[in-house]
């Protein structure tokens, strides 16, 4: 066989796995993009939802109920008891007044 034939497959058979390697690079930091900016949407939504709390409230059980009725997540609280829920927060309640903060992970 011909050294050019050699040399050509050679060469775009190297072109053709660079080219893969970049296309996949490419399309790992915009899946990766994307979720950090959901993260960081995330995060943003529990700081408006805590200074919305803390501003509006007088951080009684009751009177974060109601701020939180309009919250997208409100069906899935449980009031009844000391923890609740919110995306990834934890607000506990120690006879009903809002005692600690944490968040979930």
């Amino acid at each position: 066989m011909n050294k050019w034939k050699i040399g050509f497959w050679l060469a775009l058979s190297l072109l053709l796995a660079v080219m893969a390697i970049g296309v996949y690079s490419v399309l790992d930091q915009a899946v990766t993009l994307t979720y950090l900016r959901d993260e960081y949407n995330d995060t943003e939504s529990d700081l408006n939802t805590l200074i919305s709390l803390i501003n509006d409230t007088d951080l009684t059980k009751t009177k974060i109920k109601e701020k939180l009725k309009r919250h997208n997540l409100f069906e899935f609280m449980d009031f009844n008891k000391d923890k609740i829920h919110i995306e990834r927060l934890t607000l506990i309640f120690d006879n009903d007044k809002l005692k600690k903060i944490e968040k979930q992970w």
